[in-house]
């Protein structure tokens, strides 16, 4: 398993980070034919479309009512991967 959290900061100034869970990294490999360590994998720059939609995917996964994809990208100013390893 991939342990990863993504942190989803609004245009609004809110944020919130989600723990990518098992769901959210299979539906990640059905929607898009690609491995999830892949597509994340260190020292390669992800697709910005993957970044956000495995977001989406966390969001959606975790229990918040979300809108579509194409509208909840909207009021997203970013992304970003949060480092839980304590390093």
């Amino acid at each position: 398993m991939l342990d990863l959290s993504l942190e989803i900061k609004r245009k609004d100034g809110a944020s919130e980070t989600h723990i990518v869970y098992p769901d959210s990294q299979i539906d990640f490999e059905t929607k898009f034919g690609v491995s999830i360590v892949g597509a994340f994998s260190a020292g390669e720059a992800p697709k910005m479309t993957h970044l956000y939609y495995l977001a989406w995917l966390a969001e959606k996964n975790a229990g918040k009512v979300v809108k579509p994809f194409d509208e909840w990208k909207k009021d997203i100013a970013g992304v970003t991967n949060v480092d839980t390893s304590g390093n």
